[in-house]
């Protein structure tokens, strides 16, 4: 089995800030890379490792990141507004 590469692209809407951020990023669209590699088991089965892809200024860094953190900061990404008592 060889690795898959998938590649989405990821909007936040408001600043937002990952473990392995050093501060605040500014909202955008942003590609998430995930490759998954596969196991040395007897069935198939794979471990998925997450790059998020940030421009600033034309530099491009890749941040490695869980699924689990990443679907934590979208989901209060989209409840800023709700939050702020906006619409």
């Amino acid at each position: 089995m060889s690795a898959k590469v998938t590649t989405r692209q990821i909007t936040f809407n408001h600043r937002f800030a990952l473990a392995n951020m050093p501060e605040a990023h500014a909202p955008g669209t942003f590609d998430l890379v995930v490759e998954q590699i596969p196991l040395d088991v007897s069935w198939e089965a794979y471990r998925a490792s997450c790059q998020l892809m940030l421009v600033d200024g034309g530099t491009t860094s890749a941040i490695s990141v869980t699924m689990a953190e990443l679907e934590a900061a979208l989901l209060a990404d989209s409840q800023h507004d709700v939050n702020s008592g906006l619409s």
